[in-house]
């Protein structure tokens, strides 16, 4: 079968080009006829047996049942909130002020007080590099 993929069409926009368009997006003639001809063949033998299994049926009755979907077993439920990870958007309150003496600022504060005070920052509020 050749290959129609490499194919380059111009994009005129007035849909000239839908003939062959189609043709590259279908399969040949008799390949659609024999798989038309097979599904033809399938529905009568579903509509004969449905038909046998229900004499006071007709066939539009057989295509309402071959179009509805049975949701009535349902599904396998995923309750996808339980995998997810746990919202710890909580308010926490600092009070780093009582652990140093009224009116200092950070500015003021030792090499080791800072050490401190950004320890208790990233175990409080968690590492963000």
């Amino acid at each position: 079968m050749k290959n129609n993929i490499e194919k380059v069409l111009p994009a005129n926009g007035d849909l000239s080009e839908i003939d062959k368009l189609n043709l590259l997006a279908s399969e040949d003639a008799a390949a659609e006829q024999s798989m038309s001809d097979f599904m033809d063949m399938k529905y009568e033998i579903a509509l004969e047996k449905f038909l046998e299994n229900n004499p006071d049926k007709t066939e539009e009755d057989f295509m309402n049942a071959i179009r509805r979907i049975p949701m009535e077993t349902g599904g396998k439920v995923i309750d996808f909130a339980k995998y997810a990870k746990a919202d710890d958007s909580k308010i926490r309150e600092l009070d780093l002020a009582s652990l140093f003496t009224p009116g200092k600022t950070l500015a003021s504060l030792t090499k080791d007080e800072r050490d401190a005070v950004n320890n208790l920052l990233r175990m409080t509020l968690g590492n963000k590099d």
